[in-house]
């Protein structure tokens, strides 16, 4: 049985999921998504956070998907508001839980994942891990999140379709793998979606799919680098006014 189930009671099956499919993208895959008050990891606070497990032949479920109250003193601005429609007015509708208790809940549920050796998929990893990383430091001093395995649609897309133009944001990715997306920037409907991708993805591109944990990490983490450098040497090229990516594809721990 899953380290899942017993941990935190919250995902119910007749018999165990299968553990060790011939591929990742044919097993199971929890899917991770923030909403937040800016685009600067370090800096913006959670205000919607959902966490799927996405097990084949079985209905997908949340562990987490909860909207989060960051503090009064947290301003929401028009810009992010005008994104995800989150106001500090539907917080309080909502009795949305605070941050340390919503983090907590996640971190327990991200462990149990990561016991099981279940990956978790993000889109834009590089955003939202760091983020997370970030809330878990509030907590406490030495605080981190747990060790897990992260697959991102947006860093596989990029290497295995490098070439090709347009938008990589989820909703234009989501038309390329034929994924539907019914309600954008709300987490739990991200979710959704990017596992979708992800799945595409191992599907379309065998020499991807076929990989085990450890070598699509360092494939990430190699391809994330190689796109990094090649976007920054574009935007000193171009005399773009806009701050360089930084190095880092998001340590697992």
């Amino acid at each position: 049985m899953l380290a899942t189930q017993t941990a935190l009671d919250l995902w119910e099956v007749a018999g165990p999921a299968p553990m060790h499919p011939s591929a990742w993208y044919d097993g199971p895959l929890a899917s991770f998504d923030l909403e937040t008050t800016g685009v600067d990891p370090a800096r913006a606070r959670i205000l919607e956070v959902a966490l799927h497990l996405d097990v084949p032949g079985a209905a997908a479920r949340p562990l987490v998907d909860t909207l989060v109250d960051p503090g009064p003193e947290v301003t929401i601005p028009a810009a992010a508001t005008a994104v995800h429609g989150i106001t500090r007015q539907r917080l309080e509708a909502a009795r949305a839980p605070d941050t340390a208790t919503v983090v907590r809940r996640l971190c327990r549920a991200l462990a149990a994942l990561a016991a099981d050796g279940i990956p978790v998929v993000i889109y834009n990893a590089c955003y939202d891990w760091p983020l997370l990383a970030a809330e878990v430091r509030r907590l406490g001093p030495g605080q981190r999140p747990p060790t897990c395995h992260l697959i991102d649609p947006l860093v596989l897309d990029r290497h295995c379709d490098r070439y090709r133009e347009g938008k990589r944001t989820l909703t234009a990715t989501c038309a390329v793998y034929g994924v539907t997306l019914d309600g954008a920037h709300r987490a739990g409907a991200d979710c959704v979606a990017s596992v979708a991708v992800a799945r595409a993805i191992g599907r379309r591109y065998p020499e991807v799919g076929a990989l085990p944990a450890a070598a699509l990490h360092r494939l990430q983490a190699t391809a994330f680098e190689a796109w990094r450098t090649s976007f920054n040497a574009y935007l000193v090229e171009i005399g773009a006014d806009r701050t360089p990516i930084p190095a880092g594809w998001p340590d697992r721990a």
